[in-house]
């Protein structure tokens, strides 16, 4: 790594901890459903079911879908299951430095794959209707 790489990772880790960036859930499990696309069913995978699926870790998915308090996600996991234009999106909607955004999508995920197995809509940001 060089001089200005460590200095740069040290300063964005220095500005998320002032900020609360890396507790800050703002935008990014909404960010996180968007990408992700409906609800999973029996006969209609998510977009990340399918991925998994593609690279051999329905697993991991499964494991996440059972279990109340899964572990964070690695950072291989979410390289794995996220495009990297999809990495940085999740950055640009939710205004989180790349180092803050990874930490709150491994954190995030497992929950979030959670939540839309148990099919409970009532946990998920529903978008505002607009009644006359």
């Amino acid at each position: 790594m060089t001089f200005l790489n460590s200095v740069t990772n040290a300063i964005t880790h220095v500005g998320d901890f002032i900020t609360g960036a890396t507790s800050d859930k703002s935008g990014l499990l909404t960010a996180l459903n968007e990408v992700l696309g409906p609800v999973p069913r029996p006969d209609r995978p998510s977009k990340l079911e399918k991925r998994a699926q593609a690279m051999g870790m329905i697993s991991t998915i499964r494991r996440w879908q059972s279990a109340p308090h899964s572990p964070p996600a690695t950072e291989a996991e979410v390289r794995g299951f996220f495009l990297q234009e999809e990495l940085d999106w999740f950055s640009e909607q939710t205004g989180l430095s790349d180092l803050a955004t990874m930490k709150m999508i491994r954190k995030m995920l497992p929950q979030c794959v959670r939540l839309r197995a148990i099919h409970d809509p009532s946990l998920f940001p529903q978008p505002p209707t607009n009644r006359v």
